[in-house]
């Protein structure tokens, strides 16, 4: 049986999104942040969800979707992502249980990446799994230490790391995968005494170490998968590598789209072979678009489906309609609130 939880770190405000709201409840493609790392949790086939609050606590929770699997924990004082771990262990009663650890504005970690994490810890007995990628200049990142036998010892926060260990290339992504009874353990042992003032979680990954426990790791691929959200501009760069994702795989489905840039799919649309979709477009919801339809420019389609063969001429305006099997939709034309076109 699955053993696994998941702790998401949503407790932080983003002072540098330059807003007065949550970081994590900022959209991404149509979707909170946060709630996009809580379907990648439960993709990965979490049993428990527990999401930890602070600035803006009730907007958090009012942008996730409801689901009996999600707990939500309240850091009152922002003491550091050790601490912020520390206080989710109240509900976690199991010290055998798997947990994964996530990050509220890391939006486009997959599924797969989690389920290659949870494999390579149950697969190893380890303490902790760390997912780690290399950089030739990782920049501001915490940097994973090695000992003389190429096992991890240990992370070290940029800010406190030497000049020697800022030339490391593997870097700590913050996503991690720990026995719960050995996490736990290991953050009782940790201090605050650092440049921040603050409990690191990567300081478990030394302590555990030094106790003789196996400290394991996977390396990513896709480095987009990890890039955290600290500006608007980093947000708006984000949604246009996922929408970009999308069109491509459309792309290499049989469909065309003229401009694809101009064009936007969301993830839930389904399109057939042979459509053909012009620019300025915008198509989202649950929509489907059937083989052979044409969809004209600058048209707006949200919940509806077009039939095979259909045409929509441009301008056009659907939201929950259905356009028949060969119907010519005449330039302009809206329908909206609909279940049915007749």
């Amino acid at each position: 049986m699955n053993n696994l939880a998941a702790i998401i770190l949503a407790a932080g405000k983003g002072t540098r999104m330059k807003s007065e709201r949550a970081k994590v409840t900022l959209p991404l493609a149509d979707k909170p942040m946060i709630q996009r790392v809580v379907d990648t949790a439960l993709a990965a086939k979490c049993q428990k969800i527990y999401i930890v609050v602070g600035y803006m606590k009730n907007n958090v929770i009012a942008a996730v979707e409801d689901n009996a699997k999600i707990d939500f924990v309240e850091q009152k004082e922002q003491l550091g992502t050790g601490h912020a771990v520390m206080i989710s262990e109240p509900l976690i009663t199991d010290p055998n249980q798997d947990v994964l650890i996530l990050c509220g504005d890391v939006p486009l970690l997959s599924a797969k990446t989690l389920t290659r994490l949870y494999e390579e810890h149950k697969r190893s007995s380890a303490a902790c799994t760390v997912l780690t990628a290399f950089l030739d200049d990782a920049g501001k990142y915490g940097r994973i230490l090695r000992d003389a036998t190429g096992k991890i010892c240990g992370i070290k926060e940029y800010k406190d790391a030497s000049e020697e260990q800022r030339k490391i290339k593997e870097w700590n992504t913050g996503i991690y995968c720990f026995m719960a009874g050995e996490l736990f353990s290991a953050l009782k042992k940790t201090s605050n005494h650092n440049q921040q003032s603050e409990y690191y979680l990567t300081d478990t990954i030394g302590i555990l170490y030094q106790q003789g426990k196996t400290i394991s790791n996977v390396v990513l691929d896709d480095l987009m998968e990890v890039s955290g959200v600290n500006s608007q501009e980093e947000l708006a760069a984000l949604e246009d590598i996922y929408i970009d994702r999308i069109r491509q795989k459309w792309l290499n489905s049989g469909v065309i789209i003229h401009n694809p840039h101009s064009v936007y799919i969301g993830e839930e649309v389904i399109i057939e072979p042979d459509v053909e979709i012009h620019q300025n477009t915008v198509i989202k919801g649950k929509s489907t678009l059937e083989k052979c339809c044409v969809i004209g420019p600058c048209s707006f389609l949200e919940n509806s489906t077009v039939s095979t063969e259909a045409i929509l001429q441009g301008h056009n305006i659907l939201v929950n309609a259905i356009i028949p099997e060969h119907h010519i939709l005449h330039f302009g034309s809206q329908i909206i609130e609909e279940t049915q076109y007749e």
